[in-house]
């Protein structure tokens, strides 16, 4: 009848909002002539130097990349059975326009480390630019990813999360810039778009990427300038065996986990990285102290990042799983 009719679209519009917003979507409160205004991190005014006196490094640097990544806190025993709902999922990712990489980002344990969240899990999606990502977000590709559309498989999908995972997702998106990349020998994405990658639900996936982070919290005012900084460092990463990519990453809109920026670099495997970490030739590497005496002088390029941040930079490390790359690469 009509009034079951309209409880079935009442329930999809939420389900649909539900999802859009663990997706990112912004609240917009108010429409002028340029668009709607929406919450950002970063405003025009913050992003354009106003002061005919100052400089280039003044105003953030453009955008290259866009990174969309959603947060899962699954519950401990769950792990198996949340990589095989990944696993099993139909998408045709890889065919889209302005696709780069995926990945479903795995957390892992590194030196004793103790960390503030529980968000063990990350997808990570890596797109050529914001609209890219809003395409694939208003587009059928969308509701395939996310139970077909239908309301049977909305709710299919909401139980298996109920049962997985400790909450919903949460967004988090970025703006990445500084971009270095190792395109791949050849696209890993399957004629759908999709890697078909046997899960049983018992056993976690063998990790086929290393990830690494560090995420920082730079302070008003001060992003521009951390960002130049970055810029100047001599970059040797493509000399390095097993290097895939790099991203700077600038967040687009304020998190309550108060981080503005992170590096995300990936890896062949856990091996490379650390036979980076430990080169003598590596952009960042801490300098011995100077002999007595003798002052420290300038900060190395790409150092001293204390006065620009809030505090010294949180390391996370990642095994990536379900990797799907394009034929450009990060």
């Amino acid at each position: 009848d009509e009034r079951g009719m309209l409880r079935s679209a009442l329930l999809i519009a939420a389900l649909v909002q539900g999802l859009a917003t663990s997706l990112g979507v912004r609240t917009c409160t108010a429409r002028t002539s340029a668009g709607p205004t929406c919450a950002r991190i970063h405003s025009p005014a913050a992003m354009v130097a106003t002061s005919p006196s100052d400089t280039a490094a003044s105003s953030v640097r453009a955008a290259e990349r866009y990174v969309a990544t959603n947060r899962f806190q699954v519950k401990e025993g769950r792990e198996a059975a949340f990589e095989k709902r990944w696993a099993d999922r139909k998408s045709r990712l890889g065919l889209l326009g302005g696709f780069r990489f995926f990945c479903m980002m795995r957390r892992v344990d590194s030196e004793g480390a103790q960390y503030a969240d529980d968000n063990n899990y990350i997808s990570c999606t890596i797109w050529e630019t914001e609209n890219d990502f809003n395409a694939w977000k208003s587009g059928d590709a969308f509701k395939e990813a996310h139970g077909g559309g239908t309301i049977g498989g909305i709710a299919a999908m909401l139980l298996a999360t109920a049962m997985n995972t400790k909450g919903k997702p949460k967004a988090a998106m970025w703006e990445a810039i500084l971009p270095v990349t190792v395109p791949p020998a050849a696209a890993t994405a399957a004629e759908s778009g999709w890697r078909e990658v046997v899960a049983d639900g018992k056993a976690t996936l063998d990790g086929e990427a290393f990830i690494a982070m560090n995420r920082f919290s730079v302070l008003p005012g001060m992003e521009a300038a951390f960002e130049s900084r970055f810029a100047s460092r001599d970059s040797t990463l493509t000399e390095f065996d097993g290097f895939k990519g790099f991203l700077l990453l600038r967040r687009d809109a304020a998190d309550p986990d108060g981080v503005t920026h992170s590096t995300w670099s990936l890896w062949r495997d856990r091996a490379a990285f650390d036979a980076w970490r430990r080169a003598e030739n590596r952009a960042g590497k801490p300098k011995p102290a100077p002999p007595a005496g003798k002052s420290a002088g300038a900060a190395p390029s790409g150092g001293g990042q204390s006065s620009l941040t809030a505090g010294p930079p949180v390391p996370t490390f990642y095994e990536g799983i379900l990797v799907l790359e394009s034929e450009k690469g990060v």
